[in-house]
């Protein structure tokens, strides 16, 4: 009983600590109060898939680069396994190596057609989609009429369709107010949350918060 009583008070005291480390790594952000992503950038900062800077912000409306978003994929969904890195603009001495190598290895992430990663370029809209397409597995989607109600589908690369077409239909991203996809805008630091948040918990509905 008393073996019992000693076990309860230190899963307590875990729990305790846990929630008042996530408590405190949230407090730290001081510029996403009120921000549209704070639920989804909170939520993640406590889990310790993302960060802020050094000042105490996270910059949610700053673009977001591919290597940036490349590290925010690998600690989300625990890709920690390396595959050798070819890409010419990719080079062991960088601080994103083991972040493109994780993502070779996971199989989510390709590069351009010249052989480069362009780790520093921030990351488009449909390229996420494409991402995230990848990370559920490649769904079956329709695609009927998922496009149609985009004024500019015509804007979207034939390479991204799949994935575009199924991130809508299964809610991970969104078009916008004015009936666009804009498969070109850069993906901001918020938006880069909120969508892999969905595909997150879209791929692992089991887990619990």
């Amino acid at each position: 009983m008393i073996f019992n009583r000693k076990v309860i008070v230190i899963i307590c005291l875990a729990t305790l600590l846990f929630y008042s480390s996530a408590m405190s790594a949230y407090a730290s952000i001081v510029d996403i109060r009120g921000h549209w992503a704070e639920h989804e950038i909170s939520d993640w900062v406590n889990r310790g898939f993302v960060i802020g800077y050094p000042d105490g912000k996270f910059r949610p409306d700053k673009n977001i680069t591919r290597a940036e978003f490349i590290t925010l994929v690998n600690k989300a969904f625990g890709f920690y396994d390396k595959a050798k890195v070819n890409f010419k603009d990719v080079s062991s001495a960088n601080w994103f190596y083991n972040e493109v190598a994780a993502a070779v290895a996971a199989g989510y992430i390709r590069g351009y057609v010249d052989n480069t990663i362009r780790p520093d370029q921030p990351i488009t809209r449909q390229e996420v989609a494409a991402i995230a397409y990848r990370l559920l597995g490649r769904p079956a989607a329709t695609g009927s009429n998922t496009l149609s109600k985009f004024r500019d589908a015509a804007s979207i690369s034939s390479w991204s369709e799949p994935g575009v077409v199924a991130v809508v239909e299964k809610n991970v991203m969104k078009g916008y107010h004015d009936q666009t996809f804009r498969p070109r805008a850069l993906t901001t630091r918020a938006e880069a949350v909120v969508t892999m948040s969905r595909a997150f918990w879209l791929k692992y509905p089991v887990i619990i918060s």
